[in-house]
């Protein structure tokens, strides 16, 4: 492979500088990556890739987003092994090969006889802010949480990457948002309709093209398999179920019976297709409804189950919505509760980076108390290996899911 497929970033000519207005060594050094326009004296120059300055002294190198109040995205500090002060381009391009080699590495502990699905890039958590690369068996796909980052990563050679080290690939898909004119463009081989993968052994299908995010929500895998140990003969209800994950497991756990529902009808045909990849036979409830809706049906018709599932979109895109997302989270889950058996169980989960673990404790406990019931918390998860996230970034610790014995 030349030098020019080795470079999984396109490098600038020369690296331009960017100039702190304060010292923020101590911050950088803590592990917290991200810069906010009130920092950077430079505010009209292009997007693009810079060293970051301070007092004639370079830090480090990073992305500049001139038009986001998160200025600026650090890909690596001026105290890392590889930093070469006179070839910065040179930094560039082996913190780009060793972040990768390190993802690989991190990752060689899944059996592909039983999960060939999982995240290989995510981001700051592996040293590359901007990217995501999900493995869907033998499809990659690689995807941006800003359309500009487009301009940084080099896709071909980032394709060429994978298809070097992860020989069941046959197809590398670059994903864009879906309300874009154009969703998407493949890279490499094709893109079935139907990408078909396992996790823990269950059998899902994703439509990479047209799901959400790349297709699937990775990130629940652990939370998932947690369920499957406590479904057997019980009557489950997965509420806002997109494609099934939580459904397929308490499944395969030995489930009585199992109540889907999603607004999306999509999303509930995918739940049925799933079901029948694995040849499941419990009894299966799929409902193309607002979860809301459902659960004040359910209360006024006084339906009760085993175990409840609550995993709604996130409330919180932003801080400023925060206290509304609180009191929407805590009506939800108070009211998902009132479902639940008396020795029953319950699951919550909340993806709002904007809510940390210790509120979203709060919020449970809350709902519980405006039901007037008490629960024991038997699990606290989050995010599982593949999506990491830097020490000193807890907003990137965006997963959380609470799963409670009622008493």
């Amino acid at each position: 492979m030349s030098e020019h497929e080795r470079n999984l970033i396109h490098l600038p000519e020369s690296l331009k500088k960017l100039t702190l207005n304060k010292d923020l060594s101590k911050h950088l050094k803590r592990g917290h990556l991200w810069i906010f326009a009130t920092n950077i004296q430079e505010s009209q120059l292009p997007f693009g890739i810079y060293s970051l300055e301070y007092k004639n002294e370079t830090l480090g190198v990073g992305i500049f987003q001139p038009n986001s109040q998160l200025r600026f995205r650090i890909l690596f500090l001026n105290d890392i092994w590889y930093f070469k002060k006179n070839n910065l381009k040179k930094s560039l391009e082996i913190h780009c090969q060793f972040c990768i080699e390190r993802a690989l590495q991190i990752r060689k502990g899944f059996d592909l006889n039983k999960t060939n699905s999982f995240r290989l890039i995510n981001g700051e958590g592996d040293g590359l802010p901007g990217l995501i690369i999900d493995i869907y068996n033998d499809t990659a796909v690689i995807k941006h949480d800003q359309p500009e980052m487009e301009k940084v990563w080099h896709h071909q050679n980032l394709a060429r990457t994978l298809l070097k080290n992860l020989p069941q690939l046959r197809n590398v898909y670059l994903k864009r948002k879906n309300d874009t004119k154009e969703k998407g463009q493949i890279i490499y081989g094709t893109l079935p309709e139907e990408v078909i993968f396992l996790e823990n052994s269950v059998q899902f299908s994703a439509n990479i093209k047209d799901g959400s995010k790349t297709g699937f929500f990775l990130d629940q895998r652990d939370n998932r398999n947690l369920i499957k140990s406590f479904a057997k003969n019980a009557s489950v209800l997965n509420l806002f179920s997109y494609t099934g994950g939580f459904s397929l497991f308490a499944a395969a756990g030995g489930a009585s019976s199992i109540t889907s529902v999603d607004i999306a009808a999509s999303a509930i045909q995918a739940v049925e297709r799933n079901f029948s990849l694995n040849g499941f036979k419990n009894k299966q409830i799929n409902l193309a409804q607002d979860a809301f809706e459902f659960i004040q049906i359910s209360l006024q018709n006084k339906m009760e189950y085993d175990m409840v599932i609550t995993d709604p979109p996130s409330f919180a895109p932003n801080e400023k919505v925060k206290p509304q997302a609180i009191s929407a989270y805590t009506k939800v889950f108070s009211d998902s509760i009132r479902l639940v058996k008396n020795n029953g169980f319950f699951a919550a989960s909340s993806c709002s980076s904007h809510i940390s673990h210790a509120e979203l404790l709060e919020i449970i406990k809350e709902s519980l108390a405006k039901t007037k019931r008490k629960a024991s918390v038997l699990y606290c998860g989050g995010q599982p290996v593949d999506h990491p996230f830097p020490i000193g970034m807890e907003e990137l610790r965006y997963l959380k899911f609470y799963f409670l014995r009622m008493d």
